[in-house]
């Protein structure tokens, strides 16, 4: 079953160290929420797995089904499955 792992990882923006060493395991299946306060690394964390250029890994590693995922372009890391979808609710009346 293909897995998605991130291991110590250590991302930047611009001058700071935004993660510092975040460890998670994601098995084939499995639905994670990221959720906490403002400013706590969770856009950074999935920016990175993703591949946005302006996040810099320093450290670690990020794996799916045992394939490095930072040596992948983008277009490559979605054809795997790997995307991300932001969602906004519409709010009902009442």
């Amino acid at each position: 079953m293909p897995e998605l792992v991130v291991k110590d990882l250590h991302v930047r923006v611009d001058d700071k160290e935004i993660l510092k060493g975040v460890d998670l395991v994601i098995k084939d299946g499995e639905r994670h929420a990221l959720m906490g306060p403002n400013g706590n690394g969770k856009s950074t964390l999935l920016a990175a797995i993703m591949g946005n250029p302006k996040f810099t890994v320093t450290q670690g590693e990020i794996t799916y089904a045992g394939k490095d995922v930072l040596a992948m372009e983008v277009d490559e890391r979605s054809r795997l499955g790997i995307f991300l979808g932001m969602q906004y609710p519409s709010e009902i009346p009442g």
